[in-house]
């Protein structure tokens, strides 16, 4: 299994991203492929903030990753796993959103992330494969 960080999808939904093709070649290379609804606000809040794209074409975008690739919530075990082991590697500030987009993608048996900030996932996501597009 595999799961797709927001950067991915980022890159997957917007055609004049910089890497567009290598992000959509992940998702549809990795059948198996799926993230977390985390993730997918994140993808929203990156494209009308980051990249400018009006809030209807993002919200479009955004909600058709869900009819391409396996989206599910966090549960309240998978903050508390997040939390604790943020702080038990020194995890601080924003990076406990990584730490819980690896806490998911363990629990869901993911061997690998593909992502596009592989230095942010060396610390949340040991023994899994890191792959950049």
């Amino acid at each position: 299994m595999t799961f797709l960080d927001t950067g991915i999808l980022t890159g997957a939904v917007l055609v004049d991203h910089p890497e567009h093709e290598q992000c959509r070649e992940a998702v549809v290379r990795f059948r198996d492929s799926f993230t977390d609804a985390h993730a997918m606000a994140e993808t929203f809040a990156t494209l009308t903030g980051f990249y400018k794209v009006p809030t209807e074409v993002a919200a479009k975008l955004t909600l058709a990753l869900a009819t391409i690739i396996s989206v599910e919530p966090f549960t309240m075990s998978d903050y508390r796993t997040a939390i604790g082991e943020a702080r038990s590697r020194g995890v601080m500030g924003s990076g406990i959103y990584d730490s819980l987009h690896a806490t998911f993608a363990r629990r869901k048996k993911a061997q690998r992330i593909i992502t596009r900030n592989p230095s942010h996932f060396a610390l949340v996501a040991p023994g899994m494969e890191i792959l950049f597009p």
